[in-house]
């Protein structure tokens, strides 16, 4: 029986990444902070708004949402570049301009997704976006057809006649990326993502999982059922509301999101939603226990998340370079 025909699909996801921390701005007042800290809710006229600019521990560690675009952007043109002298061309999925910057999955916030407009979907492309942020400017998934395959991930030694590179075209794409001064910060870091942010995810996954277990937060979900009880809507928690089959979708990692119709139901859902987590803070508490906990893994993990950001500092150079030659594509 001969193989069945196969594509490698290159997945551009990690696990579960809830969270997104680029694009993430300005704090929150002290006050209100420290008061979450102790699991104490700020008084409901006190508006503390989708929070749009509290910044998060970890947005210190690691390059821009547009320094990540752009190291994609060389990525994929240097992919294609490498693929081309083997006599292949290879598609590539576009890297386009994200169009709402606030978009984040972070902190139990609704974000600026507008619910009174636009429920939990959010604008046009808010999702989409929401996609690049947590994937820290990735693009939807790259497909390489069968044939292909050898090519580009060195498991043959010659195409066509012609030498591949160690490891194919990916490796020779980090390589690039990383230069030779980033060679004992890969081996060091044990990444083997071309762009490597693996241990930043893993550590805005522990941090969360650390907030989710976290018996302040735990009663600000439980206050956040009651209000919404009293609002006429039944939900164990906030996942469960914006999980809710009538309205929720899953993410497609290789096409963009179509724009799926609004319900009032949903609209309506959403702001009683909105206006519960303002009013029992969760908001607040929950941007506080996440910025401490990740504060702590930081803290724990200081020298390998050095040594990642040192490796993405040169991927960002090695980026501008690429794009920056004779007839490079931006």
């Amino acid at each position: 029986m001969g193989r069945p025909a196969r594509s490698l699909l290159l997945m551009v996801l990690l696990g579960a990444v809830l969270l997104g921390s680029v694009g993430v701005a300005t704090g929150l007042p002290g006050r209100l902070v420290a008061e979450a800290r102790k699991g104490h809710p700020p008084a409901a006229s006190v508006s503390v708004g989708p929070l749009p600019g509290a910044t998060l521990p970890i947005a210190d560690w690691e390059p821009t949402l547009d320094q990540y675009q752009r190291i994609q952007r060389a990525r994929l043109l240097a992919t294609r570049r490498c693929m081309a002298r083997l006599g292949i061309d290879l598609s590539m999925p576009p890297v386009r301009p994200v169009r709402h910057p606030g978009a984040t999955g972070a902190v139990y916030a609704l974000g600026d997704r507008v619910p009174g407009r636009f429920g939990y979907r959010g604008p046009e492309g808010y999702q989409d976006d929401l996609f690049t942020v947590m994937v820290r400017g990735l693009t939807k998934a790259l497909v390489v057809p069968e044939p292909y395959i050898g090519a580009f991930d060195g498991s043959v030694d010659t195409f066509r006649g012609a030498p591949v590179p160690s490891g194919g075209c990916e490796g020779e794409v980090r390589r690039l990326l990383d230069t030779p001064a980033g060679v004992a910060l890969r081996a060091s870091i044990r990444d083997e993502r071309v762009v490597p942010w693996t241990a930043l995810a893993e550590l805005e996954q522990a941090a969360t999982a650390k907030v989710e277990s976290d018996d302040r937060f735990r009663r600000a979900q439980a206050d956040w059922s009651r209000c919404m009880r009293r609002a006429g809507y039944r939900y164990a928690d906030t996942a469960a509301a914006e999980g809710d089959g009538r309205w929720a979708t899953s993410v497609s990692v290789t096409d963009e999101e179509p724009e799926r119709p609004l319900s009032a139901e949903e609209i309506a859902t959403a702001v009683a939603d909105d206006r519960c987590r303002t009013e029992v803070g969760l908001k607040v508490l929950s941007f506080a226990l996440l910025a401490d906990y990740q504060g702590e893994l930081i803290r724990r993990d200081g020298t390998r998340l050095k040594q990642v950001r040192r490796l993405l500092d040169l991927q960002v150079v090695s980026a501008a370079a690429i794009l920056g030659a004779p007839g490079a594509e931006r």
